[in-house]
């Protein structure tokens, strides 16, 4: 749980924790999708399991309404009024991928899903669309050489420059292979198996010791990591 990694973490530790924004509405709206009544209590929710102490923390999102909403809903929760909001295009949800996300859901979508695809590629699976496994060569970066790349060159080397815990609120392309990543592929997440994807506000831990040592960790916002999209509650 993300509030039991913020309080066993030392106070001369560094962290950052790297996840999915809360539950958004299910519209056309795109960047402009808003929370939920749900994903604002959700957020809220996991803001409380990080308060304590009177330590602000760093907030950045992506340039969308519910990366935004989710930090600022995370910052009441923790009792924080007018937190700063910093939008940063470094942790946008296309990280792993070396197209557009658009052109992987223009391929996919309609051949078993996106979620389907990425799954069996962030586990070392076969692509089982032949289809899709033709044409989606060259798609996708390494799954470790480039997870190993986002900790060390996208958080870790940034962390001097933001506050002792920071709160990086993104999409769930960029979290779902960051969790399998610092798992070493151990953890439940097989969609192509289990139709499990990755839940609101799970993703990982960055945590940096004073003595720059570095361990990653999967965290969960809610009361579980995962999700079955197909069963979710949709709100009007």
């Amino acid at each position: 749980d993300i509030g039991d990694v913020y309080k066993a973490a030392p106070a001369t530790s560094k962290i950052a924790f790297v996840i999915r924004h809360s539950k958004r509405q299910k519209n056309n709206l795109g960047q402009e999708s808003t929370l939920t009544p749900i994903g604002v209590q959700m957020a809220q929710t996991a803001g409380l399991k990080l308060a304590g102490g009177d330590e602000s923390f760093y907030y950045a999102a992506t340039d969308f309404v519910r990366t935004k909403e989710t930090c600022r809903n995370i910052a009441v929760g923790r009792g924080e009024a007018s937190p700063e909001i910093n939008v940063w295009d470094g942790i946008n949800g296309g990280y792993f991928f070396t197209v557009p996300t658009d052109t992987l859901d223009a391929l996919m979508s309609k051949r078993g899903g996106s979620s389907r695809f990425i799954s069996q590629w962030a586990y070392g699976m076969p692509i089982s669309n032949q289809y899709v496994a033709e044409h989606s060569v060259g798609y996708f970066y390494d799954l470790f050489e480039r997870g190993k790349q986002f900790i060390d060159e996208v958080v870790v080397a940034n962390m001097p420059n933001w506050k002792r815990v920071s709160i990086l609120a993104t999409h769930d392309l960029l979290v779902y292979p960051l969790i399998v990543y610092v798992t070493n592929r151990s953890v439940d997440l097989r969609t192509f198996e289990t139709f499990k994807w990755v839940n609101y506000l799970s993703g990982i831990a960055v945590i940096v010791d004073e003595a720059g040592a570095v361990t990653a960790l999967p965290v969960r916002g809610d009361e579980v990591g995962w999700m079955i999209p197909k069963d979710e509650i949709v709100e009007e």
